[in-house]
C-alpha cells in the first residue's frame, strides 16, 4: 500500500493569512513552500554564513572572509572531534566537529571582489545553490547540494575555476582519466582530495598551483567539476581512485521518496534524480541505520568507501540509482491503551481497578477548560493530552459512564477553543514558508518556544492531535468538518506526505535521511538544526496514527507505523545509547543518552537544566503506549540501573513521576509500588500527566502488586 497520499488539499479554512515577520534571504521560489527545518536552512538566514550539513561533508558560504570567496567544503574525521568540557573525563558531556576548516573552497577568479549566494528549489533532501560574482557578470556556478552525496558537484558557466584551501595545499598531481580531467590534491593535513572536470563545450581545464592556498585554472570553463575526499584507508591501495573514477561524471540533483507498508513490514525507497552521465549510477553515502535496513538489492551496491558523518557514525558509499530500505516489526498492535512491552499481561484485578478508580474520580474533576486557557500551544497541548488520558481510562479501562461522560464533555469543550482558533494567540497560515504558526511570536521570536519561527511544531501539535484522537475515539459523532480541518492543518504543517502540495512543505519536521525530526526552525546556528526531546518527536507520529484510526484512514495509520519504525531504528543507533553502542564515540556512551543532537555536535544537556534526571527525563515525556516500542525494555533497564537508580531518592518533584512511568516499560511492578506509596505526592505528577494515567500505565504494562 502506497502510504504517501494526500491528507487534504488547498489552504485550510479557519486561519487568517499573513506574511512571516522574517523574510528569507536570497532564496528563489515560485509560490512554493520553503523548508524551515532542513540541513540547509542557514543558507537563507541571517548573513547566510553558518554551515550546512548535507553529510558526510559540510558546506559554508564565504564572501571575502579570511580572503576566501565561494563555497567551502569541510569534512571531519573522528580523530578531530573536540570533547568537553573536560576531555580527560569519560564519559564526556559533549563532542563537536571543529568549524572553519575548509579543505577546498569552490570559487572563481571573477570572485576576487566578492560573490553572491542564492538558493532555489528547496526540497526535502536537497537545495540548489548559485554563486555569482558580486558585480555584473554572465557567469555563475550552480551547486546541487544533496544529502549523502559522495561528490560536491559544481556546474561552471563562463567563469575561471579557483579552488582555495584554508588547510593549505601540499601537492597537486594530474592523473590520467578518460572523458575528462582529474587532479589529486594532497593537503597539509595529509588528507587527499580529488577534483574531476568534464567540459560541456570546447573549454579546457588546466589546473595549476598559484599558492599553497590557491589552485587556479588557466581559462574560463563551462562544464561540471566534482570534488570528493578519498578515505584515508583507501589512498595507498588505490581503491579510492578506482571507485571514484568509476562513479565520477554523474551526480544527484535530488532524491524522490516512495513508501509502501504491508502488515508489519514497511519499505521505502530513495530514488536519486541525476544529471551528467546518466549511464552511471550516483555514488551516495549511507548512515549506519540505512546500512542495517537496506534490502538485498541495495546491499549489492556497497563500495569500500567510508567517511565519518558529523554526529551519526561512519557512512558507507553505495553506487545505485535507488536505495531500498526495509523496516520490520512495525507497531501494528499498539493503539490507545498501554501495551505490556516486557512480556507481561494487563492487570485488571479488582484491587488494581479500585485504586485506579479512586485516582480517576479525583482527576475527572480537574478544570481542563480553565487550565488550557494559556498563551502557549505547547503548554495547553500537554494539559489537553493529560485530560484526554483521564477520559480514556474512565471509558476504556474502568468503564464508568459517569466519569466518561463528565470527562469527554469537558475535554471537547476545552478542545473547541483551539478548533475555533479562539485561544489567547490564534494560529495563522503563513504565506511565506507555508505553514501554521502561532501569533505569540510576532513580536518576540522566542515566545511559545519559537513556534512562530517553526521551532518544535511536532512537539506542540502532537499533543493537540493526540487529545483530538482520544476525543474522537470516545465520541465518534463529534468528529465533523471543523475538527477534521483543524487536525489536518496541523498534520500537513508538520508531516505533509506529498511533495507536489504547494500549500505545505514535504515533511517539514521529519528528516527521512536522518531518521528522526529536527526541532529548530528559522534560527541560524553554527551547529545546524537540533532536537532535544526525542520522545515528543515520536509522540507526534503516534498521535497521527491514532487520528488515522479515528478517521479509519489506513494510509495514515501505515505511514505513521513506518515512520515510528524508522525512528526506532535511528534513535537506538544514535540517541538511546549504551556502552555497547559502536556508532557513537566511546567517550559519550556512558551517558546512556545523546542529549541534544545537533547536526554538528552532541551535547548531553537540556535547554532548561543540567540535572541528571532532566537530561534523561526529557527523552521520556510523554510516556504512552508507544514509548516502549522506541525506548525498549532492555534500554530502559540499563539506563535506569546506570543513571537513575543511584539518584532517584535524592530529589522529589514532578520529574519523579515521569522517571517511574518510564521504568514501567521494563519493571511495571516497581513503578506501581512507587505510585501507590504514601510518599508519592501530587507534586510528583507532571502537569502533562496524572496519577490516573501513571497507575494505568503500570497496571496495563503488567504490574503485579
Amino acid at each position: 500500500m502506497n502510504v504517501l497520499t494526500p491528507i487534504a488539499d488547498g489552504i485550510p479554512n479557519g486561519f487568517a493569512k499573513r506574511d512571516h515577520p522574517l523574510q528569507p534571504k536570497a532564496i528563489s521560489v515560485s509560490d512554493q513552500p520553503i523548508q524551515t527545518n532542513k540541513f540547509y536552512g542557514n543558507l537563507f538566514l541571517e548573513d547566510q554564513k553558518f554551515p550546512s550539513f548535507p553529510q558526510p561533508y559540510s558546506v559554508t558560504w564565504r564572501n571575502k572572509d579570511d580572503g576566501f570567496s565561494g563555497l567551502g567544503i569541510s569534512h571531519t574525521e573522528a580523530s578531530q572531534y573536540a570533547y568537553g568540557p573536560d576531555p580527560s573525563k569519560t564519559p564526556c558531556e559533549f563532542y563537536i566537529n571543529p568549524l572553519g576548516l575548509f579543505s577546498l573552497i569552490i570559487s572563481a577568479n571573477e570572485f576576487s571582489n566578492g560573490n553572491k549566494l542564492s538558493a532555489s528549489n528547496p526540497r526535502h533532501f536537497s537545495v540548489l545553490v548559485t554563486l555569482e560574482p558580486s558585480f555584473l557578470s554572465d557567469g555563475n556556478i550552480t551547486i546541487p547540494i544533496v544529502t549523502g552525496s559522495a561528490f560536491i558537484s559544481a556546474i561552471y558557466k563562463n567563469l575561471t575555476p579557483v579552488f582555495n584551501s584554508s588547510i593549505m595545499v601540499k601537492s597537486l598531481d594530474k592523473s590520467d582519466y578518460s572523458g575528462g580531467s582529474k587532479y589529486k590534491v594532497t593537503l597539509e593535513d595529509n588528507k587527499v582530495w580529488l577534483i574531476y572536470a568534464f567540459p560541456s563545450d570546447s573549454s579546457s581545464f588546466d589546473l595549476k598551483t598559484d599558492s599553497n592556498r590557491k589552485l587556479v585554472a588557466s581559462s574560463k570553463f563551462n562544464g561540471l567539476v566534482q570534488i570528493c575526499k578519498i578515505p584515508s584507508s583507501s589512498v595507498d591501495d588505490g581503491t579510492g581512485d578506482k571507485t571514484f573514477d568509476k562513479y565520477a561524471g554523474v551526480y544527484a540533483t535530488g532524491i524522490t521518496l516512495s513508501a509502501n507498508v504491508s502488515d508489519t513490514t514497511g519499505e521505502y525507497w530513495f530514488t536519486f534524480d541525476k544529471a551528467g552521465d546518466k549511464s552511471k549510477s550516483p555514488l551516495m553515502y549511507a548512515l549506519p541505520h540505512h546500512q542495517s535496513t537496506f534490502g538485498s538489492d541495495t546491499q549489492g551496491s556497497k563500495t569500500g568507501m567510508a567517511l565519518q558523518s558529523t554526529v551519526k557514525g561512519t557512512m558507507i558509499a553505495y553506487g545505485a540509482d535507488k536505495w531500498h530500505l526495509v523496516e520490520e516489526n512495525l507497531p501494528k498492535d499498539v493503539w490507545f491503551v498501554p501495551y505490556p512491552w516486557n512480556g507481561g499481561n494487563q492487570n485488571n484485578s479488582r484491587e488494581v481497578l479500585d485504586i485506579i478508580r479512586s485516582a480517576c474520580g479525583k482527576d475527572v474533576d480537574f478544570d481542563v477548560v480553565t487550565a488550557t486557557d494559556t498563551n502557549s500551544m505547547y503548554a495547553s497541548g500537554k494539559i489537553l493530552a493529560k485530560y484526554a488520558q483521564i477520559a480514556l481510562v474512565a471509558a476504556k479501562v474502568l468503564h464508568i459512564d459517569e466519569y466518561m461522560k463528565t470527562s469527554i464533555e469537558k475535554l471537547k469543550q476545552a478542545l473547541h477553543r483551539f478548533i475555533d482558533n479562539k485561544q489567547q494567540f490564534a494560529l495563522n497560515y503563513d504565506n511565506t514558508y507555508k505553514g501554521i504558526i502561532s501569533t505569540a511570536g510576532l513580536e518576540d521570536p522566542l515566545a511559545d518556544y519559537g513556534n512562530t519561527y517553526y521551532n518544535d511544531h511536532h512537539f506542540h501539535y502532537g499533543y493537540h492531535i493526540y487529545a483530538m484522537a482520544i476525543a474522537g475515539l470516545l465520541d465518534p459523532d463529534w468528529v465533523a468538518d471543523p475538527q477534521n480541518e483543524f487536525v489536518n492543518a496541523l498534520m500537513r504543517d508538520v508531516a505533509n506526505p506529498v511533495e507536489d502540495d504547494n500549500n505545505f512543505p514535504f515533511f517539514r519536521s521529519f528528516d527521512w535521511f536522518s531518521g528522526h525530526s529536527w526541532s529548530k526552525g528559522l534560527f541560524a546556528s553554527g551547529d545546524g538544526k537540533d532536537e532535544e526531546s526525542t520522545s515528543e518527536d515520536y509522540n507526534f507520529y503516534y498521535a497521527m496514527k491514532l487520528w488515522g484510526a479515528v478517521r479509519k484512514d489506513e494510509n495514515m495509520i501505515n505511514r505513521a507505523n513506518l515512520m515510528l519504525g524508522v525512528i526506532r531504528t535511528s534513535m537506538n543507533d544514535y540517541i538511546y545509547i549504551t556502552p555497547e553502542n559502536n556508532i557513537q564515540p566511546e567517550k559519550i556512551r556512558g551517558n546512556y543518552c545523546a542529549g541534544i543532537t545537533f547536526m554538528n555536535k552532541v551535547d548531553y544537556t537540556t535547554y532548561f537544566g543540567t540535572d541528571e534526571y532532566l537530561k534523561q527525563g526529557i527523552h521520556m515525556i510523554p510516556i504512552t503506549p508507544i514509548s516502549g516500542y522506541v525506548r525498549t525494555p532492555s534500554y530502559v533497564k540499563s539506563s535506569w540501573d546506570a543513571k537513575l537508580a543511584p539518584i532517584i531518592n535524592s530529589f522529589s518533584n514532578n520529574w519523579t513521576g515521569i522517571l517511574y512511568s518510564n521504568l514501567a516499560i521494563t519493571d511495571p511492578t516497581a513503578a506501581w509500588n512507587e505510585f501507590v506509596s504514601p510518599n508519592f505526592e501530587d507534586s510528583n505528577v507532571d502537569e502533562g500527566a496524572s496519577r490516573t494515567w501513571y497507575l494505568t500505565l503500570a497496571a496495563w504494562m503488567g504490574a503485579l502488586p
